[in-house]
């Protein structure tokens, strides 16, 4: 049951956050989706899960890949985690690229332990 509810908060997160990018509040962005205020902050903290058709709403509304807000484990989604870390680096000098190598990777040995 963890593992659902984890999964639905990363989603959640992810669409809360794609939301913002896009200045919509989520009295707004409910209206929108034709939903209430409150299951979309119920969706945006993991607490419920949605059916296609609302997931179908959000990716169009908010225009965002599906493959953005679920994250899944495969090929493409990997392809878009090296965008985003080839974004962050992009305008880093040397010394705050090994910085950031040198964090990422401390943050990683952190979260093996767990």
């Amino acid at each position: 049951m963890f593992i659902i509810y984890d999964k639905l908060e990363k989603i959640g997160h992810r669409i809360q956050k794609a939301r913002k990018q896009k200045n919509l509040t989520q009295i707004q962005f409910a209206e929108l989706l034709n939903i209430s205020t409150s299951h979309l902050s119920d969706i945006e903290t993991g607490r419920t899960n949605f059916g296609i058709d609302i997931l179908m709403n959000i990716t169009e509304l908010l225009q965002v890949s599906a493959d953005y807000i679920l994250r899944t484990d495969i090929p493409e989604v990997a392809a878009i985690h090296s965008r985003e870390i080839d974004a962050i680096l992009k305008d880093c000098s040397a010394s705050e690229t090994e910085m950031l190598i040198k964090m990422l990777s401390d943050v990683k040995k952190t979260i093996k332990k767990i």
